[in-house]
This record gives structure tokens, C-alpha cells and sequence, in this order.
């Protein structure tokens, strides 16, 4: 039997009874996460830019082109969710591509539980294949692994929501591996950069989502693909990253990896949000930032290397990932912390003199915990002397630290702020909630977010 046969046979079976048991209520607020997340996307300059594409040739606003634009605009904000072990992003991937599907399924196609089976088998799948490649070591090494396992993952989701038998299965994860590349161009900290217009990584990814769902409908029409692929180094996808057999073969056979999912309280990336967490304790304690002469953030070696920068010109995503600039947003602006457009740099002149205190330091003592953690150690210093220090394992959003219901809901209303009428806002937050197992409250959600579309796209056009 080949790994991706091995996969199919646990997408086939499903999660457990047991397993979606115990986590209805994660699943429901990582649904309403993503919604937040596509909410916000579409209505920054990227998003609007991305979902031009739809009227414009080769893009026809066909349904396959709709999943690859909706997940790539809930991935764009940097704000959706995130597994640390595997480091992807399933959830923009994930919850578009069923959604879509789900609500252009003819009415009794899906049964009762299809549709939260098919959300468990995005995240383990993504993940588990992720931790199998080792994803946070390849991400420094040019691989951006969601964007290497957008095809499969989608194409896993389509397989279940169709009730694809193991074969046919089998052959819509061979078709969509073959076009798995996971190499975007740029670096983990810029992206792809230009002077003009807007970064194509988040249109790969949306194109890897397209793909695997078209790879899964083409199996499910007879179309075959090579089983052993994985099993073939030369012809390989993964062709020079090693995959660990023992980690494919426990997908979906453990606890839920949405369990294992972290949500993101701010807008940065992952790997600054406990230096950010810590920070805001920090202050909270009653230190005035003005006092300091510097805050030392020691952060694993990796994770120093990709955050430690103030090149905040570069792109969006350079204002993202660095950790000077995040922590100033906390001390000076915090409410910033969840806008996601971050067109150009806050020019604030006391929030530039905070982040010209932050200073990044590799600390080899902390490289033990990842990547099941992304920790930090803040160090707030008057001259020589540390004034005050938390040292965060677990930050707010982790597994070990996770969002309550009032969490997600209010995360909701601060993405949806402003573009959505608030009784619009506790409508669709209510039904983003009721998603995963109620039909009626799916058909709603996508009714709304179509509805979202075609006014951004009206005043787009405007």
C-alpha cells in the first residue's frame, strides 16, 4: 500500500464519532474565524485587486475560479488561523473550499455529518502531511508549506464531500500532488515584493486550492493519476524533503488537529504573537513604555531570522512579519493589531520611537520547545537593569491558551467592523456558528458572503 493510498483509506473512513464530538465548538469558531478573516481580505486593496480577476480573462467567475479567489482572500490577511507543528494555514483553505462546494451541491447530496467531516479532513490532512515534511524546517528553506499542500488538501475536502470511494480518492490526491510546488518566490519575511500592484502569493495559493478541486472532480469523472508518486523520489513533488511514513499513516486516526489549532488574536505573523502577547502583560502590569531604553525579545533562531527586520517599506507582508514593528502597534496603537489592510507603515512618530527600542536576539535555549510552540522572552530595560520579563511558551490563541466562544465573537466584529451593518454582523456570526452541522445556516453564510462580493465588486467598479 502507498502513502497516498494510506491517506485515502483514513479520508474515506472520516473522523470519529468521538472526535467530532469533542470538538463541535472549535470547529464552529475556526468557521467563523475564516468567515472574519474573508471578510476583512475582501475589502483591502489586495483583496479588491485578487477578486478583479473574476471578470477578467482567464477567470470567468466559474465555481472552481470561486473557491480559488475566496481562499486565497481569507489567506491574504495574515489574521486566519494557524497549526504550529506543521506550520500551515489550513483554515482559509479549508472552510472556503467546503463552503463553496457544500452550498453548489444539489439538496440531499450531503448527509447530516458530511459536511464537518470534510472540514476534519481538510485540517488533518494539511497538517498531518505538513508535520510529515517537517514544515517549519522547509519554510526557511524557500517552501511555503501551505502553499505545497494547497492541491491535496483541497482536493481531500472535494473527495469527501463527493463520498469518493478509497480509489477514486486515492487518484484525486495523485493528481492534485503532481501539481503541488510550495515555492512562491521571495522570503518568509517580504513575500514577493514589487513596486507596483499586488504580491502574487496569495493568487498561488488560491490557484493550488482551484487545482485540487478540480483534480478531485477529475478523479471522481475516471481520470487516474500515479498512486506511487510519493513512493518515487525522482517523480516526486516532494522530491529532497523527507516525509516521516509513521506520521501519514496516524492522519485523522488521533486528536482532531483543528484541536491543535491555534487562532490568532492580531494580525502578525505567528511567530511575533507571543513576543506581542508577553508585551501587553508587560504593560499591563503598569510599565510605561516611554520609560524604556530598549525591549530585548529573545525568539527561537528561525524565528529570529524571519521577524528580526524593520524593512516595514518592502510590502505589507514585511509590516507583518516584523517584530519591532508589531510590538510598537501594542504599546502605541493597539486596535492596528487587527486591521489587516496595512497598506502603508503607521509614519506615528512615537510608536517609530518605541520600535527603534525593540531589539531581536537568537536564543538558542528556546529552540527546544518549537514547533509545537512559538515562544518569546521580553525583556524590558531601563539602562542595564530589566525592569520587568515574561517569558510566553503558550500565547493567547493556543491550544494551551485558546479563544473562548466570546473571543471568536468579538475578533468577528472587530474584522467586520465597518463594512457590515451590525445587525448584519450578529446574523452572520450566528449562522457561521450553526455552519458545520446545519445546512440551512451554510446556505445563509454563503448567501451572505456572495452578497459581500458583489458589493465590493460594485464599488470596486465605481
Amino acid at each position: 500500500m502507498t502513502l497516498i493510498d494510506t491517506i485515502a483509506q483514513r479520508i474515506t473512513a472520516g473522523p470519529s464519532c468521538e472526535a467530532m464530538a469533542c470538538s463541535t465548538q472549535t470547529l464552529s469558531m475556526h468557521v467563523l474565524d475564516t468567515v472574519g478573516a474573508w471578510i476583512a481580505g475582501r475589502a483591502t486593496t489586495e483583496g479588491r485587486l485578487l477578486n478583479g480577476l473574476a471578470t477578467a480573462a482567464p477567470f470567468n467567475s466559474s465555481f472552481l475560479d470561486t473557491v480559488g479567489l475566496f481562499a486565497a482572500t481569507a489567506r491574504l490577511t495574515e489574521v486566519d488561523d494557524i497549526h504550529m507543528a506543521s506550520c500551515t494555514t489550513p483554515g482559509g483553505l479549508v472552510v472556503m473550499t467546503a463552503l463553496a462546494l457544500a452550498t453548489n451541491t444539489p439538496d440531499g447530496l450531503l448527509d447530516q455529518n458530511r459536511f464537518a467531516a470534510a472540514l476534519h479532513v481538510g485540517y488533518d490532512v494539511m497538517t498531518g502531511i505538513g508535520e510529515a515534511v517537517s514544515g517549519p524546517r522547509i519554510l526557511h528553506q524557500g517552501v511555503w508549506p501551505s502553499l505545497l499542500l494547497a492541491p491535496v488538501t483541497a482536493a481531500a475536502i472535494t473527495a469527501k464531500l463527493l463520498d469518493l470511494d478509497v480509489e477514486r480518492t486515492a487518484h484525486a490526491l495523485s493528481i492534485a500532488l503532481t501539481s503541488s510546488n510550495g515555492r512562491p518566490g521571495g522570503n518568509a519575511s517580504a513575500g514577493v515584493a514589487s513596486a507596483r500592484g499586488t504580491s502574487a502569493r496569495w493568487l498561488l495559493f488560491g490557484m493550488a486550492a482551484r487545482t485540487g478541486c478540480a483534480a478531485a472532480l477529475s478523479a471522481a469523472a475516471g481520470f487516474t493519476g500515479d498512486r506511487a508518486l510519493l513512493e518515487n523520489e525522482q517523480a516526486s513533488p516532494m522530491r529532497g524533503i523527507n516525509i516521516s511514513h509513521a506520521r501519514i499513516a496516524s492522519i485523522l486516526q488521533e486528536r482532531p488537529a483543528i484541536m491543535s489549532t491555534s487562532i490568532k488574536p492580531y494580525c502578525a505573523a505567528k511567530h511575533n504573537i507571543a513576543a506581542i502577547y508577553g508585551f501587553r502583560q508587560l504593560l499591563d502590569q503598569g510599565i510605561a513604555h516611554e520609560s524604556l531604553t530598549k525591549v530585548r525579545v529573545r525568539l527561537p533562531p528561525l524565528h529570529a531570522h524571519m521577524v528580526a527586520h524593520y524593512n516595514v517599506e518592502a510590502s505589507r507582508l514585511s509590516r507583518v512579519t516584523s517584530c519591532a514593528y508589531n510590538l510598537a502597534l501594542m504599546g502605541v496603537m493597539p486596535d492596528v493589531l487587527l486591521d489587516v489592510e496595512r497598506a502603508r507603515p503607521q509614519r506615528d512618530a512615537e510608536l517609530t520611537r518605541l520600535a527603534g527600542k525593540v531589539e531581536v536576539v537568537a536564543d538558542e535555549q528556546l529552540r527546544g520547545v518549537t514547533p509545537h510552540a512559538y515562544p518569546a522572552v521580553v525583556e524590558l530595560l531601563v539602562g542595564e537593569r530589566i525592569v520587568g520579563s515574561e517569558t510566553i511558551i503558550h500565547a493567547w490563541g493556543d491550544p494551551q491558551l485558546p479563544f473562548q466562544i466570546d473571543d471568536a465573537r468579538q475578533k468577528f466584529r472587530r474584522l467586520s467592523r465597518g463594512l457590515l451593518a451590525p445587525d448584519a454582523v450578529l446574523e452572520l456570526e450566528g449562522h457561521c456558528l450553526e455552519a458545520a452541522h446545519d445546512a440551512y445556516a451554510r446556505a445563509r453564510v454563503w448567501k451572505q458572503l456572495a452578497a459581500i462580493d458583489r458589493d465590493q465588486s460594485a464599488r470596486s467598479a465605481s
